[in-house]
């Protein structure tokens, strides 16, 4: 098209600041993973790594999107579309499966301080993770295509996740394995992390206010979840049962969906790192080490016995 409509243009510009912040955040994260060699000594940041990665990888795949929804185009062949389309779904997998170990990992840390889960056990959960990722997005987008539409064929090319005749098997497939299950999950570390502190003894003021903000982010994990990744089953729900119209309103919804799915991979490491007690004092230690590598005057004492 000559020119992108308003719609795409919109969505272009808002998708390009998610892009820009997700970007700066996940790089920031993996600067002091590197700054301070925290995988080594810490089991958790294992796997908020591998959280951090999937995100990363996820927003590396927003600029094929954006092109598609300015120009309406695809603009490499059919086996781009299928890569692009597995590394999409395969991306979204390891950083949910990522967060259901991440929130295993704590519930097991605070629920049993003395005995937490060995290095060797949090390797291998983040080795299930990425493999399970994979051998579940593979199927789920070995039919994925590239098709014309609209009414001049020539014009309107997408890159589908499938074909249409298995939309809507992949659609609640992915509903129970990227969504229902990892829900129940985290759900079920909030609730044995509630358990805990209802029914532990009394603990140091330092303690239980520890092991309460760390159940409070397992809630918030959840409800971030559930807030980015819901609203878009609802809508193929909607459209599964015919009562999607292409008004202003279910417009607006489609694009808030769209949004929200986009914002996930940059919420996560804002909420699982940046925001975290342990790493917001080494972020202003490394930020104030930054500023002091600026050139200082030199102050040279001068004693009795010089003079």
């Amino acid at each position: 098209m000559a020119f992108p409509n308003t719609y795409g243009l919109i969505f272009a510009c808002t998708c390009g600041v998610i892009l820009g912040i997700g970007l700066c955040a996940n790089l920031l994260v993996f600067s002091l993973f590197a700054k301070y060699n925290t995988l080594r000594k810490n089991r958790l940041d294992i796997l908020l790594f591998s959280m951090t990665l999937a995100d990363f990888l996820t927003l590396l795949l927003i600029p094929f999107t954006l092109h598609s929804a300015v120009s309406h185009s695809w603009p490499l062949g059919d086996i781009s579309c299928k890569v692009y389309q597995f590394l999409l779904a395969f991306s979204l997998a390891a950083s949910t499966y990522s967060l259901c170990a991440v929130s295993m990992t704590r519930a097991m840390i605070i629920t049993n301080p003395y005995q937490p889960p060995t290095m060797d056990l949090v390797i291998l959960m983040f080795v299930l993770v990425w493999a399970l990722s994979f051998f579940i997005s593979l199927p789920l987008r070995m039919f994925a295509t590239k098709k014309s539409m609209g009414p001049n064929l020539t014009n309107f090319t997408f890159c589908l996740p499938t074909i249409h005749e298995h939309h809507y098997q992949v659609v609640l497939s992915q509903f129970v394995l990227y969504y229902f299950i990892p829900m129940l999950v985290i759900a079920f570390n909030y609730v044995r992390l509630a358990l805990f502190l209802h029914k532990s003894p009394v603990m140091s003021v330092s303690s239980a206010k520890n092991t309460r903000r760390a159940s409070v982010m397992v809630f918030l994990a959840a409800a971030t979840f559930s807030v980015c990744w819901l609203p878009s089953y609802v809508l193929e729900l909607c459209v599964y049962l015919g009562l999607y119209r292409h008004r202003a309103a279910w417009d607006i919804f489609h694009f808030i969906c769209t949004v929200l799915q986009y914002l996930h991979p940059c919420v996560n490491p804002v909420l699982y790192v940046l925001l975290s007690k342990r790493y917001r004092h080494r972020r202003a230690a490394w930020l104030f080490s930054c500023n002091r590598n600026r050139v200082q005057p030199q102050v040279t004492s001068v004693t009795t016995d010089s003079l």
